[in-house]
């Protein structure tokens, strides 16, 4: 039936029920797919990661994930893998310098867990510790995030600071955890 609107015949019943089969056979494959492709990302993200009771550890693995998303940020930038902007470059410095202050306070008590990746050399050499988490803050601070040639000469100092302590008082990683 037309109208003097419409011009074209409306489509039968039967090529419209066919092609709205076709389109929901279609939106459902992609739909399975991606929750399928979701779950096994979810399940390698997962792999060898252990749950971690102590909310102090938690807390102290979220501080050092917190710095090495900021690290992360400036050594890109560095390295021209991101845009270098100063504005990014001193928040990132900001996180830096805020969450060596926090290192001692977030390790006071020794608190351990298998998976909390900390060695208890950490509270046996408490002087030392105490000294390295000073030495990467003193290092966070002269960070220089102006310019990207004085992100790159000032960068290396505090990667190093950082692996220092890590070498010492980190239990080598699981190979799916990065903190």
């Amino acid at each position: 039936m037309t109208s003097r609107f419409n011009t074209r015949p409306q489509r039968t019943y039967r090529k419209s029920s066919a092609r709205l089969r076709w389109v929901s056979d279609r939106f459902i494959g992609a739909l399975t797919a991606l929750c399928l492709g979701l779950m096994m990302l979810s399940a390698d993200l997962y792999a060898g990661s252990a749950v971690i009771t102590d909310k102090h550890i938690r807390a102290r693995l979220a501080l050092m994930r917190d710095q090495k998303a900021a690290l992360l940020t400036l050594s890109d930038m560095s390295a021209g893998r991101r845009t270098f902007t100063p504005q990014r470059a001193r928040a990132a410095r900001r996180v830096l310098i805020e969450n060596t202050r926090k290192i001692p306070k977030h390790f006071a008590k020794q608190r351990l867990e298998s998976n909390s990746h900390a060695r208890p050399e950490i509270w046996a050499h408490w002087q030392d510790f105490e000294t390295r988490a000073e030495a990467a803050r003193q290092a966070a601070k002269q960070i220089n995030a102006s310019s990207i040639s004085g992100l790159r000469r000032s960068l290396p100092a505090v990667m190093q600071a950082c692996h220092s302590c890590h070498q010492i008082y980190r239990k080598v990683p699981n190979r799916a955890i990065t903190h």
